[in-house]
């Protein structure tokens, strides 16, 4: 029978506990602070004067009964709940209704939504609130008092409100002042939840969590990511078994679009994507510690829900400034290494972070992804698709200049939107080129921006030892990409202009590297910057040019000193192992070290033009028919036509006869031809 009637007790405070309102919170604070308490000491004396003051509210008294009320009264009055009134009012303008949704969906137990009830309540109501700052100045146990008004055992009660989610989490903490008095502190989250109150659910999870990204690109924007597809797939069966501890990690220099991606990604496996403690409406800046808060808050919140993921994006927000230093020590580290690895291990939500660089991250950290995917500047024929979408998305219409700005500066590819729409804005009719200029020229630290490359050119115009088109369209759809492509022939062949529509084939961007790039005077720097170079064709997966790569890979018997030897050999040591394309070209290949020759696959010699190549180059640069006298010129290049075309925009020539003479004339300056290298 007691144990009956105790369980009875249980579940009736139980039920009050769920159902308080600030009366009642207030009341209950009343009752415990009363407890042992004699009516001769100052603190009584203090609450009884607030029991006078809000006898009306509290007690239902009149007026002139409140200003009355006696000691023995006050602890009638306060020994039972009383009523609960459900009203605007108590109810606390809707921060309790607040409270009680957010307990639901935290799936919290009684007691403990009564803990979020009255937490909330001492925060932004005026009855608990004036009566908490009462009590602090004596001393008084403020976890202990929240735990007893939320209905917990005494012996229990500091326990649980520790315990609670939103102590644990970090939301709420307690904090003293110089004065020693303890008092309540609402963290970041909770403060943006109470001062908003949203109204559904949704808006709460906003609020606690972060804001929901809508994907701007569709995945197929992001071709160039060959792990799409299959991390699209894992998300999917992720959600089919409600796998634990699921972690994607995208890294990349900044510009190449992992949030964007992240986005696509997520959408495409039909998941809808919250990002985690990221600034809020007013522009306030989470710290580390809400960061973590709002991440562990979105994994209770959205767990179960089966389509929802997390991202976190800058992940060093998480581990601080760390740093490797010497076998698996990391400098700068924050917070506990067990803790970091444990929300990595099981976490119900997928997750979904980003970071700009990988060297910082822990290697226990890595361990514990799912899967890791490096992200670098998209192609330009993507970049090309991603800005059509772009263009369409925000009404405008790309200028002509687009084309060459993304193959020339792949970073223009993370500017899309923004330029976009500032065109759009200031009614600009080329898409936003100028703002995407200023942009990329910033991003490149003000310098100015490289050059257009050749344009598109006619395979057909190259005199060459073997038919170019055939070669190309096998290397553009081979499997393999570490083809490497050695130039030889004299000036004016267009081994430059080659190379760059063989990077144009294979749809990557062209980093071109010439002997004054490379060479210093300093023993060693040379071949440091020669490693570079490979290591920034690796990072950016583009074609490498070698422009006047005799001065480099000379003929090693003809060297001085012993680090001309050095140079030679670290750029013969990288063309063995780079993985990707390689192209060189010299106009003097008979310097080259004949090592050299084993190291390029293709070896392809340009030379002057002869026959119906003169005549198909003399239509196509000048677009008339050649006069006979064409065939009496001997040596012409397609620079050669090149230079005379640009003469004629200065300096019209009257007929076809005129124009042969000046390429007479330009042959005549030329110095004597090399003999051919003669593979």
């Amino acid at each position: 029978m007691e144990t009956e009637t105790a369980t009875t007790r249980v579940c009736t405070v139980v039920r009050e506990a769920r159902l308080m309102n600030q009366i009642q919170i207030t009341r209950r604070m009343l009752r415990r602070a009363l407890r042992g308490m004699t009516a001769a000491s100052q603190q009584a004396k203090g609450l009884l004067e607030f029991g006078r003051a809000n006898g009306s509210t509290l007690f239902g008294l009149k007026a002139v009964e409140a200003k009355k009320l006696s000691w023995t009264a006050l602890k009638r009055a306060v020994a039972v709940d009383g009523p609960c009134a459900d009203d605007g009012a108590n109810d606390g303008n809707g921060v309790l209704r607040l409270a009680r949704e957010l307990s639901a969906l935290l799936r919290l137990d009684e007691i403990d939504s009564a803990i979020v009830g009255v937490t909330f309540a001492l925060d932004r109501l005026c009855l608990p609130g004036e009566l908490d700052e009462l009590l602090s100045r004596s001393g008084n146990d403020l976890p202990a008092m929240i735990g007893e008004t939320a209905g917990a055992e005494p012996q229990e009660a500091e326990r649980r409100v520790r315990l609670n989610p939103l102590f644990r989490m970090g939301l709420a903490t307690f904090r003293a002042d110089w004065r020693g008095q303890v008092g309540l502190e609402i963290r970041w989250a909770l403060e943006n939840l109470l001062d908003r109150q949203p109204e559904s659910e949704a808006g709460i999870i906003t609020q606690m969590v972060g804001p929901r990204h809508a994907a701007g690109l569709p995945l197929s924007a992001f071709a160039h990511v060959e792990d799409a597809e299959f991390l699209c797939r894992l998300l999917e069966g992720t959600r089919r078994e409600r796998a634990r501890g699921i972690n994607i990690l995208i890294h990349g220099p900044p510009g190449t679009g992992k949030t964007e991606f992240a986005r696509s990604l997520a959408a495409a496996a039909g998941f809808s994507l919250h990002s985690a403690g990221e600034a809020d409406g007013d522009g306030d800046e989470p710290d580390r510690r809400d960061r973590i808060a709002a991440f562990q808050m979105g994994q209770r919140l959205l767990a179960g829900k089966g389509d929802a993921a997390l991202l976190f994006d800058e992940m060093e927000d998480l581990i601080g400034d760390a740093q490797p230093i010497q076998g698996d020590w990391m400098r700068g580290r924050q917070g506990s290494k067990v803790f970091v690895n444990r929300l990595l291990e099981t976490n119900p939500v997928p997750v979904i972070w980003t970071t700009n660089a990988i060297g910082n991250v822990d290697p226990a950290i890595l361990r514990r992804m799912s899967h890791i995917l490096k992200l670098d500047l998209p192609s330009k024929s993507t970049a090309m698709r991603m800005l059509c979408h772009v263009a369409q998305e925000e009404a405008v219409t790309p200028g002509s200049g687009w084309e060459g700005l993304l193959e020339n500066t792949p970073e223009a590819a993370s500017v899309l939107r923004v330029s976009a729409r500032g065109a759009r804005l200031a009614g600009e009719t080329d898409g936003g080129l100028r703002p995407a200029r200023a942009l990329v020229k910033a991003l490149r630290g003000d310098n100015d921006l490289p050059l257009d490359g050749p344009g598109p050119v006619d395979l057909d115009l190259f005199e060459t030892d073997r038919p170019l088109a055939p070669l190309f369209e096998c290397l553009r759809t081979s499997e393999h990409l570490d083809v490497s492509l050695l130039l030889t022939g004299v000036p004016g062949t267009g081994k430059t202009a080659l190379a760059h529509h063989f990077a144009r084939a294979l749809n990557r961007p062209l980093l071109v590297r010439r002997t004054s790039d490379l060479l210093s005077k300093w023993v060693g720097e040379t071949e440091e910057r020669i490693a570079e170079a490979f290591a920034e064709a690796r990072r950016k997966e583009s074609v490498l040019l070698f422009d006047e790569v005799d001065s480099l890979l000379f003929d090693r018997s003809t060297a001085r000193v012993n680090w001309e030897v050095s140079q030679v050999n670290e750029l013969l040591t990288w063309l063995d192992r780079h993985p990707l394309p390689v192209v060189a070209a010299t106009n003097h290949g008979w310097r080259l070290d004949p090592a050299t020759l084993r190291r390029f696959i293709f070896k392809v010699e340009l030379r002057a033009l002869s026959g119906a190549k003169v005549e198909r180059a003399f239509r196509t640069f000048f677009s008339v028919e050649p006069p006979a006298s064409l065939a009496s010129v001997h040596g012409l290049t397609p620079g050669d036509l090149a230079v005379v075309a640009r003469q004629l925009r200065h300096d019209p020539a009257r007929n076809a006869k005129e124009i042969v003479e000046r390429l007479r004339a330009e042959i005549a300056v030329k110095p004597a031809m090399a003999q051919p290298i003669g593979f």
